[in-house]
């Protein structure tokens, strides 16, 4: 019989039992690709990943898992992963500020750990520079959303003149249709046309819409709704919120070095933070930073 420990944590969590929960194997090493997905599907979690040993200078090779598939990268997944490295000293705290190299399927990836007392307590990854590929039609994404077309597109006050924001595909890692929509309402309304997803993905990627909430903290609210991968609805996707905050930061809505905070996860009981800002100067923004609390609640072994 071969054992795996594990732990499970809360990511973009202020307290246990909220934010996105993450299964971490700090050793993967012997388990095949079928082993992990297999294993990932038992997690049925929103990711889990597997740790094993670095190939390519960084502290540790690290792969992710939806319930049904491999991903290159993913927001919640980085920043817990590289916590729980910290904690179990597998990478040596450096100060209040660790960084942690991952390997992932996009490359070297790096989050900075925040340390407290001698333990982990917060990440960010740092996601890279953005692009945004083309735009979305709004009638697309009202019809994938399940709204009526003037409930896409948001209006918000900026230095000057108000800004009109449509939907478009950013990416930071990972690409999806970033769908700003009226307001807080029109979210909590959103019902996905899951007949047409599969084409309406093919075409832009997947879907995150998001509201102004009206307030500065949080600034805005998001939904992550991927039953493609297994996930209904997402409690916190931190590889959307990096290409939200591109979208909003390239409207001069999110100005270099201003932490905003997203909320995510309130319509099914997992409300979560995740801190984003970006880096460099309009429009060429060389960095963007995704960011949130880190909570351990779950210690266990896998036995095959």
């Amino acid at each position: 019989m071969r054992t795996y420990r594990f732990t499970q944590v809360d990511v973009f969590a202020e307290r246990p039992l909220s934010g996105n929960p993450l299964a971490v194997f700090p050793d993967a090493e012997g388990l095949s690709n079928e082993e992990m997905q297999a294993v990932a599907g038992e997690m049925n979690l929103s990711e889990t990943t597997f740790v094993t040993a670095p190939e390519h200078g960084g502290h540790a090779r690290v792969r992710i898992f939806t319930p049904v598939s491999e991903l290159p990268f993913a927001g919640h997944p980085s920043v817990g992963t590289a916590c729980e490295l910290v904690r179990l000293g597998l990478v040596p705290a450096a100060g209040p500020s660790t960084p942690v190299v991952l390997e992932l399927g996009v490359g070297p990836t790096t989050v900075d750990v925040e340390v407290r007392g001698g333990l982990p307590v917060a990440a960010a990854v740092h996601q890279g520079a953005p692009r945004v590929v083309r735009e979305v039609p709004p009638a697309a994404a009202a019809k994938v959303l399940g709204l009526s077309l003037d409930d896409v597109g948001a209006t918000a006050a900026a230095t000057g003149a108000p800004v009109r924001l449509g939907p478009a595909v950013v990416g930071t890692g990972l690409e999806y249709a970033v769908i700003p929509v009226a307001d807080t309402g029109a979210l909590a309304r959103v019902r996905l046309a899951t007949d047409g997803l599969p084409a309406f993905e093919r075409d832009f990627g997947e879907p995150y819409p998001f509201a102004f909430t009206g307030d500065h903290d949080p600034w805005v609210e998001a939904r992550g709704l991927f039953p493609l991968q297994g996930i209904p609805e997402d409690p916190a996707t931190g590889s959307a919120a990096g290409p939200l905050a591109a979208h909003l930061a390239l409207a001069g809505l999110l100005t270099p070095g201003e932490i905003r905070v997203v909320l995510q996860g309130r319509h099914i009981g997992r409300p979560s933070r995740l801190a984003v800002s970006v880096a460099g100067e309009h429009p060429r923004f060389t960095d963007v930073v995704v960011g949130g609390g880190v909570v351990p609640v779950i210690e266990g072994e896998l036995r095959l």
